[in-house]
């Protein structure tokens, strides 16, 4: 399929792409399109918190989350403790910041939709909402769940099995069953997952197969590995899962639920320079891919939203090996990493042909990345304070909310912090100069009763369990735009973007786009 598809626009985020990688490699250039004027790469501020959430909608509204009010991947607006407390390990009830009904300053969707343009995306933050009133535009996104292991009892196909196993996945009971083959269990199990009629799928041991079914809240696609069999049982390893889920009238692409070879869950662990790790990729990027060529064909829209996010996750899992560790082990993550930008980037190249050198197309990412050997807990903290039943800290990796139902007392204040600053040095309190500093809504209730940052090469992760600080071989984004390693990329290319100038901040991007696509209607008209 070349050049099939009525596109004008294609905004496509390469979810953590760092600039000297694009640069160096020359990834996510027009090599399909010779002779299409290319502006070329350029380095992309961000904003802060530098992660997914807030990034995404700095791009899509133009502004700092004192605007926008995305103040980080996780926060609250008000809701009880015990509340958070209960959605805290809930991907899908605790999805509000990458929701576009939680913007508080419009966004280039809105700014398509009001010129009459029809918009789709898919994978991209801002632009659904699950419970939204009105019209969304057909949009997906994907969320994951661990990989974990389950022993299931094992049926026989002359009569009724025993009860499956009891599974748990975003909240929902999900059942799975086995049922011997014709040669007993050594020679395979049928494994089938969800209640209901299911198609039954054959296993061997030391197989994967890829099970689906449908949740309340989407569609479920986990890789299953047949580790043994014994006693009647049989010991499953289940993969990273992913839940996908449709908005506004994206339904099911293709004519019908993807099959096993096609679905978004990986079947084999992705990233092995770094071992020490179980992460199935989720979505696959080739599934992100195909399913952004059905949308194409089958919604036919002016603009495309697309997110890939397997840079992001390749970089969390390998960069501190790849810049740390040396030797043979830093050279495979380096590789691994580097061959999941081809994996994007040969992608673009099939959404390309399908589009075509008519449209215009804008490239980024929303931040960078950089190595992390320190996890905070700041919710061990509270607990060894005993005011774990009372408060609660949520937030981004660089910035930390204590959300409380009663304001918090001097008293509790220095408490809280003395502590903090015993458990790490770099943590500091934020106060209203420097959240006026990063652009953040002071004066919101969701920065909670209290914020503290932490300095680089540390992250706050907010489980109850462990430490208050844990030494780590790991990587993330967050930390101040300051630091030139939070920087993502912007690359734009197409028959109307010479003359466009390149943004030289994440909250530049929106006018780039609007200006891009003005021309388009202006030389059109």
């Amino acid at each position: 399929m070349s050049g099939s598809s009525r596109a004008q626009l294609v905004v496509v985020c390469v979810d953590g792409g760092v600039p000297d990688t694009v640069s160096t490699w020359n990834f996510f250039a027009p090599r399909r399109l010779p002779g299409v004027p290319d502006q070329g790469t350029v380095a992309l501020p961000t904003i802060f918190p530098s992660s997914t959430a807030p990034a995404h909608a700095s791009f899509l509204t133009g502004a700092h989350a004192a605007a926008h009010g995305i103040v980080g991947n996780r926060f609250w607006d008000g809701e009880p403790v015990d509340e958070i407390q209960r959605r805290a390990g809930d991907p899908v009830r605790t999805l509000h910041p990458y929701e576009a009904s939680s913007l508080t300053a419009p966004s280039l969707v809105d700014w398509f939709t009001d010129r009459g343009a029809k918009v789709v995306a898919l994978q991209f933050p801002q632009t659904f909402s699950q419970r939204a009133e009105g019209s969304q535009i057909p949009s997906l996104y994907c969320l994951y769940a661990p990989a974990r292991v389950a022993r299931v009892p094992i049926g026989t196909p002359q009569r009724q099995g025993p009860p499956p196993a009891a599974l748990v996945y975003f909240d929902e009971a999900v059942p799975l069953s086995a049922v011997a083959g014709t040669g007993g269990p050594e020679g395979g199990l049928y494994l089938a997952l969800g209640s209901g009629p299911a198609r039954r799928s054959p296993v061997r041991v030391g197989e994967t197969v890829r099970l689906e079914t449908n949740l309340s809240v989407g569609e479920l696609s986990v890789a299953v590995t047949c580790v043994g069999v014994d006693e009647g049982y049989g010991d499953l390893h289940l993969g990273t899962a992913v839940l996908t889920m449709r908005f506004g009238g994206l339904g099911p692409l293709g004519g019908r639920p993807h099959a096993d070879a096609a679905g978004p869950s990986s079947l084999g662990i992705e990233y092995t320079a770094n071992p020490e790790h179980d992460f199935h990729e989720a979505p696959r990027a080739e599934w992100v891919c195909r399913t952004t060529l059905e949308a194409l064909a089958a919604h036919e829209p002016d603009v495309l939203f697309v997110r890939f996010n397997q840079v992001d996750h390749a970089q969390e899992f390998l960069y501190w090996h790849a810049a740390r560790s040396g030797g043979t082990q830093a050279s495979l993550a380096q590789q691994q990493i580097l061959d999941t930008y081809r994996t994007i980037d040969h992608c673009l190249g099939r959404i390309t042909d399908a589009v075509g050198p008519q449209a215009d197309y804008v490239l980024f990412s929303d931040h960078g990345i950089d190595y992390v050997e320190t996890h905070l807990r700041p919710n061990v903290v509270l607990r060894e304070l005993g005011l774990a039943d009372r408060m609660i800290f949520q937030g981004d990796s660089n910035i930390a909310y204590l959300y409380c139902d009663e304001p918090v007392s001097a008293v509790q204040r220095r408490r809280i912090h003395q502590a903090l600053a015993a458990t790490d040095g770099t943590i500091r309190p934020v106060d209203a100069a420097t959240a006026d500093t990063w652009r953040l809504p002071w004066t919101s209730g969701r920065l909670g009763r209290l914020a503290v940052m932490c300095g680089p090469h540390r992250e706050f992760v907010y489980g109850v369990q462990g430490a208050g600080a844990e030494s780590v071989r790991s990587a993330s984004h967050g930390y101040l735009p300051s630091s030139p390693r939070m920087s993502g990329f912007f690359r734009m290319f197409g028959p109307h973007t010479d003359g466009v100038p390149q943004p030289g901040h994440l909250t530049d991007a929106a006018g780039v786009v609007r200006r891009l696509w003005s021309k388009r209607q202006c030389l059109r008209g």
